[in-house]
């Protein structure tokens, strides 16, 4: 019996002591090995403290957390891109003004 050839794109992670494999593209595997992992924490954590031995609940609860940290994470950028925003809109107004004066003298 031969082995298969050795699939560079094949991924192994464990998640909550479940075996996910999978294949993506070998630059997406340390994302994803970081994904499994912080999954894998959040699911324990919740774990410990629910005390539900409930897979699907503790996935369903994880998947809630994951998401609130993603969304925090967006309207942060969001907020700095609108500081960012206004920054750039006050330093063109000043520089219209500059602009403006300068054409007076």
């Amino acid at each position: 019996m031969s082995e298969k050839p050795h699939d560079p794109a094949r991924l192994e992670l464990t998640v909550y002591g479940m075996v996910f494999r999978m294949r993506a593209p070998e630059e997406e595997h340390e994302r994803l090995t970081r994904a499994a992992h912080h999954v894998d924490t959040v699911m324990t954590d919740l774990a410990q403290n629910m005390g539900t031995p409930d897979t699907a609940r503790l996935a369903i609860q994880s998947a809630f957390v994951i998401t609130m940290e993603h969304m925090k994470l967006m309207d942060d950028i969001a907020m700095e891109n609108g500081m960012t925003n206004e920054v750039r809109r006050r330093v063109e107004d000043l520089n219209r003004r500059l602009e403006e004066s300068l054409k007076k003298l």
